[in-house]
């Protein structure tokens, strides 16, 4: 079973290229520091869309199995390498009421359970 996990937000006004050298110097560290059975897939910048108010960047979290969202919830709350790095990258986030967001959670097509197809 394989899912991704992605988020979209929006980075503090002023903060674009600090937050993209953030991300230059610590990307690799992230990816080293996820919790068993949760890869660290990129941030990535969105170029073409047609949500509105989804966020401007995505982060992508590739998860073995829907425990790894308690996996990764368990490693934020520890407070180990792994969350301290995301609350660092979290500080370029705009966190404000009114900015733009999305969650998604995605499953592999060969995964997923049909019925109602005869």
């Amino acid at each position: 079973m394989e899912f991704i996990a992605d988020f979209g937000f929006d980075v503090r006004k002023g903060r674009a290229q600090d937050f993209q050298r953030w991300l230059s110097e610590n990307g690799g560290k992230v990816a080293a520091a996820c919790p068993s059975g949760v890869e660290y897939v990129g941030t990535y910048a969105v170029m073409h869309s047609s949500e509105k108010h989804a966020g401007s960047y995505r982060q992508f979290f590739r998860m073995e199995s829907y425990g790894s969202q308690d996996t990764m919830a368990a490693a934020m709350k520890e407070g180990g390498a792994f969350a301290k790095l995301i609350e660092e990258m979290s500080e370029f986030v705009d966190q404000d009421r009114e900015a733009d967001w999305s969650n998604g959670l995605y499953k592999s097509v060969t995964d997923i359970s049909l019925w109602g197809e005869a």
